[in-house]
């Protein structure tokens, strides 16, 4: 194969990647479909999962959500701001992952949870 055959191979996959991921049920496979909504590697959704897990951690040993602090984590590690970050809680907590984390961060806007998120706030899953 030539450089520009592979490009075009390449960019061809990258297309069905897109559409299987916009064809993906999200209430089936909600984490799966966060990563390839996101384009997001091995390293990525790693690095999510670490964040969710520091926030998990200080909130066991009674620690309480700051969701500035929250959002920042995502904006300065995986360079995710607030809109990405709902898409994120609501994956996660579909999936019925760190839901302890994502509901703090809910609970965190007192009864003004964006719209989004008030499924979280009502406790459905």
């Amino acid at each position: 194969m030539t450089e520009a055959e592979i490009v075009e191979a390449i960019e061809k996959l990258r297309y069905h990647v897109k559409l299987l991921g916009e064809s993906m049920d999200f209430d089936k496979h909600p984490v799966e479909a966060l990563i390839l909504e996101n384009d997001w590697g091995p390293d990525n959704i790693s690095q999510a999962h670490d964040i969710f897990e520091d926030w998990d951690r200080r909130l066991e040993q009674g620690g309480k959500m700051d969701s500035s602090s929250f959002e920042r984590d995502f904006d300065e590690k995986l360079g995710i701001g607030y809109q990405g970050l709902k898409s994120i809680i609501l994956a996660f907590y579909k999936n019925d992952q760190w839901t302890n984390v994502c509901e703090a961060y809910v609970d965190s806007f007192g009864k003004n949870p964006s719209v989004e998120l008030k499924m979280i706030a009502r406790r459905e899953r």
